[in-house]
């Protein structure tokens, strides 16, 4: 599968070498959590998941795909069903196929590899947690942006009034 732009695996390609912290790369927001894919591929996915502090990533379902999280920074909860697992650096928390899973940061950023078997459809995926969305907020990543009420991905001002969730591409 070929490289889209923005992952990390084509700067690889480029470069050969790449180093650099996860919070560079990720950008974080206080409107929603950030998602940065590294590499991708029918049987994979690999990103990098970034929240500022008590940030939500709200509950969904995969019912076609695996996921491990390691966290690289921070700490948090991972909410699978009615289990609450406390989530702290070094940390491996891996959940089966179907099982609803979210994440929600503590008091300070948090930082997670997360490793996805095979890549999930999105069509496929189900929001099983309510969430709310944000007011618009001057983003430092040029123009305005805020919470997807969907899944809790930043969200960038597209057109107009038009949002867009980098995370689950919902337009609202």
């Amino acid at each position: 599968m070929p490289h889209s732009v923005g992952d990390l695996a084509e700067v690889l390609d480029n470069l050969g070498v790449f180093s650099m912290h996860p919070e560079q790369v990720l950008a974080l927001c206080p409107s929603g959590f950030r998602r940065v894919p590294i590499t991708q591929g029918d049987e994979f996915y690999l990103s990098l998941q970034g929240f500022t502090a008590n940030q939500p990533a709200y509950a969904h379902t995969h019912p076609d795909s695996e996921e491990w999280v390691v966290v690289l920074e921070g700490a948090g909860k991972a909410l699978l069903a009615d289990n609450p697992v406390p989530l702290e650096g070094s940390l491996v928390i891996g959940r089966a196929t179907a099982h609803p899973h979210g994440f929600v940061s503590g008091d300070g950023p948090m930082t997670l590899l997360s490793i996805q078997l095979p890549r999930p459809s999105e069509p496929a995926t189900t929001w099983d947690q309510p969430g709310e969305t944000t007011d618009p907020i001057d983003c430092h990543s040029g123009g305005t942006c805020r919470r997807c009420y969907r899944c809790g991905g930043h969200s960038h001002n597209h057109r107009a009034r038009v949002f867009v969730c980098e995370n689950c591409t919902l337009e609202f």
